[in-house]
């Protein structure tokens, strides 16, 4: 079910200076600079600067810029906020802070990343992969997961898993399984593992382009954050780093250096009884190359010939799976050598 309650009064980069002095986050009367900000399907995203403070204001849409009809609930953006609050505490200086929430308009207003931090996904495609960035993420996934494991009041706070069923597993597993349907039974049993799996904080998105490096590193956008299986956050930054081996080959043995980095820092963070059962990780990084292939939401930088590799890749690790992720990671290697 989806709520497109104002939908038809969306917030503007016209509109934000008002809205940020209704909000109590700008004086009247000041000077305010305000600017849409790109990048996103599933947002209104627009950056402002007021009482000498660098602000985002996101505001959660009802139906997302695709080509496919994809439709969500726009009170995500009030979990956004809730694991935003959960992340910050865990690992102060990590995320930005949550400066409003706006239950009305679906929108919360967030800390701005200082001027000439760079997005890490821009860094990976001009083939500039840092292995320290892979390694802080493995690290700061690891917190978040040992951190919020078997907390009760986290389990409840972030229950609600409505957003990440709209905006993952519905179009990425569900949507590839019916296009792909000599996959359907390997895609049925992950999704069925995945959800009766409550361990910990999931990121849910958790990928290069929602990682901003400069003096540190922030992850941002934790919309489809919920309580669930801690093996998707893992797979998911694995799949977008492969994805990117297989679209730069010149920068192939960094982005697998940067792949096992991240794996052996979010090990290294966890304590024996959270150690991720790495063939389940794998068969989710199945899962998810097919996706981006093959679901609503595919990978715009991957070419017809990187279409047909990750497809390949992905569907040879659900219907001939491998038990580590090293070896998911020589398997790209071999379809697409450097």
């Amino acid at each position: 079910m989806t709520d497109d309650r104002d939908d038809a009064e969306l917030l503007t980069a016209g509109t934000l200076a008002p809205y940020l002095v209704r909000r109590g986050l700008a004086d009247q009367g000041a000077e305010i600079g305000a600017r849409e900000m790109g990048g996103g399907v599933s947002n209104v995203v627009l950056a402002a600067t007021a009482r000498d403070g660098r602000i985002v204001v996101k505001q959660a849409l009802a139906r997302l810029r695709v080509r496919d009809e994809w439709l969500a609930d726009r009170t995500r953006a009030l979990r956004e906020a809730d694991a935003l609050r959960i992340a910050g505490r865990l690992v102060p200086g990590s995320v930005p802070a949550v400066l409003d929430v706006d239950p009305e308009a679906c929108a919360i207003a967030i800390e701005r990343a200082p001027e000439g931090w760079r997005n890490w996904k821009d860094d990976l495609l001009a083939g500039h992969a840092d292995p320290a960035t892979a390694t802080r993420l493995g690290e700061l996934l690891a917190a978040w997961h040992v951190g919020t494991a078997g907390d009760p009041e986290v389990a409840r706070e972030l229950a609600d898993g409505g957003a990440f069923e709209q905006l993952r597993v519905d179009p990425y597993y569900r949507t590839a399984s019916t296009r792909r349907p000599e996959l359907a039974a390997a895609f049925s049993a992950v999704i069925a593992r995945m959800a009766e799996t409550r361990t910990c904080l999931v990121h849910g998105d958790y990928s290069p382009k929602n990682v901003l490096v400069g003096d540190g590193v922030w992850v941002l956008d934790f919309e489809v954050a919920h309580y669930g299986d801690s093996a998707f956050d893992v797979a998911f930054m694995l799949n977008h780093l492969l994805l990117k081996r297989i679209h730069v080959p010149t920068a192939g043995a960094a982005l697998e250096r940067c792949a096992h980095e991240f794996m052996a820092a979010y090990r290294a963070g966890l304590p024996a009884s959270l150690q991720p059962d790495e063939a389940h990780v794998v068969a989710h990084l199945g899962c998810l190359m097919v996706s981006r292939v093959d679901g609503k939401s595919p990978a715009e930088y991957l070419d017809d010939a990187g279409r047909t590799v990750a497809r390949a890749t992905g569907s040879r690790l659900l219907v001939a799976p491998v038990d580590t992720v090293a070896e998911a990671i020589e398997r790209v290697r071999a379809a697409v050598p450097a």
